[in-house]
C-alpha cells in the first residue's frame, strides 16, 4: 500500500495542484511544501464550498487532522503565512532551516524588474528570487532565528544597513529600508510562529518509520524549474522531483509514487515561450478580470467548432479564460491560455519519472465544438517535426505547433465515473494517455472538493 506520494505540476503552474492535494489530503497524515514561497497560489474548497487561497501554507491546512510542514527548501513570508492560516484550525511545523523573506527581498525584486524594462521576467515581486539569492550567498536568515529574538533583531539591523548600501548603489531611486519598522512588523510574527519551528527532516523521517501517509505538495511546475524550465522565465527553485528530496532532507526512497498534474489545456503567467498560445501576450495583458471579452457572435464560433474560422483559436482560449476564471490566484494577472501541449507534458513525465497524471479542469473545455492537442513542433523551413522540448527554447521561435483535432462535448460536470463521461471526453483523455504512455488516474471536472473522477485508487 502506497504511503508517500508527491504531487507536481507539469506545465507552467496553476494546474490545480492544490485541488488535487486537498482531495488526497483527506486520507493523509502529513502534507509537505518543499520549495518555493508565497509566489504560489493554490485555490482550495472546503466541504461546505468555502473558497480558500493559500500561498505558502500547505494545502492540508483545511483539515484539522493533517500535520502541515513547511520544509527547508521553502522561503517563508511570515505575514503571508499568518494570512493563509486566518480562521483555520491547522497543525503546523516549520523547518528551522527554511529561509525567511523580508522587506529588502521584495525591494530588490521590484527594483530589478523595473530596471529590466521591456526585458522583465514577469516575477510576482514577492522577494522569492532575492531570498534564494541570499540563501546561496550564505547571507540569509533562517527560521531557527525566530526562537532567538535578540539575535534576530541584531541580524535584521545588520542586514538593513547592508541592503540599503546595495540598493542605493544599484538602484539610486529606491526608497531606503527602515530597520525599526521592519522589526516592529516581524517581532509579533516571530513570537507567534517560533513554537512551530523544528527539525522537520527528523519529523518526516520518524513519520516514514511509523508508516504514516505523507503527501508532498509541489509548487509552480516543471516548465518553471530553475534548471529544466524555460530559463530565464522560470522560478527560483527546483520544482521537479529532485526539489522534493533536497527540500525536505529525505533520501531517494522517501517518495513512492509521483503524480503529475496537468490541465486539459495550457496556461502560463508572465513572459516566456508558449507555442500553443493563440494571441499576442501584449493583447492579453489588457484583459481585466470580470470584464466579458466575448460577443454572442464569438461564443457561437466557439460552439460551432469551425476551426477554419480565422478567429477560432483566439476566441476559444478567451472563452476558456472567462469560463475557468484564468487569473493568477496570487497576482490577479490574466493567464495566457493555449491548447494542450503534449511536448511539454512529455518532458515533465521524463524529468520527474511520473507514475501517472491527474487531469484537471476538464469541465472548462465543455461546450467547445472542436479541440486541438499539440503533438509536436514543426520547423518553419525544413518541416522537421520534433516531439521533445529542447533546453535551448530560443530554437522554438523557428517552430509551429502540430495539432491533432478532436470533437468536443457538451457537459462533463457532476459525473463521478469515467464510463459516464461523454464519448468524446473519454476519447480526449484516452488520446492523451496513449500519446504519452502514461495513465490518467484522476480527473477533476469541477471546482468542488468532491468534483472528481478517480479511475484508480491513489492511496
Amino acid at each position: 500500500m502506497t504511503k508517500r506520494i508527491a504531487v507536481l505540476g507539469t506545465q507552467w503552474g496553476d494546474e490545480g495542484k492544490g485541488a488535487i492535494v486537498a482531495q488526497l489530503a483527506k486520507d493523509a497524515d502529513y502534507v509537505v511544501r518543499a520549495q518555493g514561497g508565497d509566489n504560489a497560489g493554490h485555490t482550495l474548497y472546503q466541504e461546505d464550498g468555502t473558497k480558500i487561497v493559500v500561498n505558502i501554507a500547505p494545502s492540508g491546512v483545511i483539515y484539522p487532522h493533517v500535520k502541515n510542514i513547511i520544509a527547508n527548501g521553502c522561503v517563508l513570508n511570515l505575514e503571508t503565512l499568518a494570512q493563509n492560516l486566518n480562521g483555520l484550525n491547522s497543525q503546523l511545523y516549520i523547518s528551522d532551516a527554511a529561509h525567511l523573506i523580508f522587506d529588502w527581498h521584495k525591494a530588490f525584486d521590484g527594483a530589478k524588474e523595473k530596471a529590466r524594462g521591456k526585458a522583465s521576467l514577469g516575477t510576482t515581486n514577492r522577494g522569492i528570487g532575492p531570498a534564494y539569492m541570499d540563501k546561496m550567498q550564505r547571507t540569509g536568515l533562517r527560521a531557527s532565528l525566530l526562537q532567538n529574538l535578540s539575535e534576530l533583531e541584531q541580524r535584521i539591523c545588520s542586514q538593513v544597513t547592508q541592503k540599503n548600501h546595495e540598493l542605493q548603489a544599484l538602484y539610486p531611486n529606491s526608497t531606503l529600508l527602515n530597520a525599526e519598522q521592519i522589526w516592529a512588523n516581524i517581532k509579533p510574527l516571530a513570537q507567534r510562529f517560533a513554537p512551530y519551528v523544528t527539525d522537520t527532516s527528523l519529523l518526516l523521517s520518524q513519520a516514514i518509520k511509523d508508516k504514516q501517509r505523507i503527501l508532498f505538495e509541489g509548487a509552480q511546475a516543471a516548465m518553471l524549474d530553475i534548471d529544466h524550465g524555460t530559463y530565464p522565465y522560470v522560478t527560483s527553485s527546483n520544482t521537479t522531483i529532485g526539489g522534493i528530496l533536497t527540500g525536505t532532507g529525505l533520501g531517494l526512497n522517501a517518495v513512492e509514487k509521483v503524480i503529475g498534474v496537468a490541465k486539459a489545456y495550457s496556461t502560463r503567467v508572465g513572459e516566456g515561450i508558449f507555442l500553443t498560445e493563440t494571441e499576442p501576450y501584449t493583447d492579453i495583458k489588457k484583459i481585466t478580470r470580470g470584464t466579458p471579452s466575448l460577443t454572442h457572435r464569438e461564443k457561437a464560433i466557439v460552439r460551432s467548432g469551425n476551426i477554419d474560422h480565422q478567429e477560432y483559436d483566439k476566441v476559444v482560449t478567451r472563452y476558456i479564460r472567462e469560463d475557468a476564471d484564468e487569473y493568477g490566484a496570487t497576482t490577479g494577472r490574466p493567464r495566457r491560455v493555449g491548447w494542450l501541449d503534449l511536448v511539454v507534458l512529455r518532458k515533465a513525465i521524463r524529468i520527474n519519472n511520473l507514475d501517472s497524471l491527474a487531469l484537471t479542469r476538464l469541465d472548462c473545455v465543455d461546450g467547445i465544438g472542436m479541440l486541438k492537442i499539440c503533438t509536436g513542433y514543426k520547423h518553419n523551413v525544413t518541416n522537421e517535426i520534433i516531439t521533445e522540448f529542447p533546453n535551448n527554447h530560443s530554437l522554438l521561435e523557428q517552430y509551429q505547433p502540430v495539432y491533432h483535432i478532436m470533437p468536443g462535448w457538451r457537459n462533463s460536470k457532476d459525473i463521478r465515473a469515467f464510463k459516464e463521461l461523454p464519448k468524446d471526453a473519454r476519447a480526449y483523455v484516452k488520446f492523451i494517455e496513449q500519446s504519452l504512455d502514461t495513465p490518467i488516474t484522476l480527473i477533476k471536472n469541477g471546482c468542488g472538493l468532491n468534483d472528481y473522477i478517480e479511475r484508480k485508487k491513489v492511496w
